[in-house]
């Protein structure tokens, strides 16, 4: 009986002690340092995304997730160093296989047609490699982009090779 009920105590005393640990967590989520910048990690929600990035110093710093609302799934995960896009970065679609990877990510000389954009070029590249659900490479090049590798301003430069769903080499496009 007495050895029942020192379970009993100690099962409780590790849940309380985990359930103060995660309060005091809870209440580092969000904050800011003395000058006002966001430091440490942030959680935001918009309509259709919950994102949490780490910051220093107001400067996005150290891994970045982005979460699907309506699915709940981790949609991409990948990191910044003083706010700027780094290492290898992960899409993932809705039924949570990989989509595409983005590497290399580095500032862009590389002309485009004034037609595309304003500017004639794009100010980041990266090495992309696009996925089928089963895994399976679909293409491979290079993206030039303006602020997101996502967003609307993105471009497919040089060569490209593109993939069947078995893996067969179908095509190799040069875009300039």
């Amino acid at each position: 009986m007495k050895k029942k009920l020192f379970v009993i105590i100690a099962i409780g005393l590790v849940l309380n002690i985990d359930m103060f640990a995660q309060k005091e967590y809870a209440e580092k989520i969000n904050q800011s340092n003395r000058e006002g910048l966001k430091d440490g990690l942030w959680k935001e929600n918009t309509k259709s995304w919950r994102t949490e990035i780490y910051y220093r110093n107001g400067r996005k710093n150290g891994l970045y997730k982005s979460f699907s609302i309506s699915k709940g799934e981790l949609s991409c995960f990948g990191e910044y160093k003083n706010d700027t896009i780094t290492g290898t970065w992960y899409y993932f679609g809705d039924f949570g296989h990989l989509i595409m990877i983005q590497k290399g990510f580095k500032e862009n000389d590389k002309p485009i047609p004034i037609e595309h954009h304003a500017q004639g070029v794009c100010p980041y590249q990266c090495y992309c490699i696009s996925y089928y659900p089963n895994g399976i490479k679909k293409s491979e090049g290079i993206l030039l982009w303006d602020k997101d590798p996502e967003g609307d301003f993105s471009f497919e430069y040089g060569e490209w090779k593109y993939y069947s769903d078995t893996g067969v080499l179908t095509k190799v496009k040069k875009f300039e």
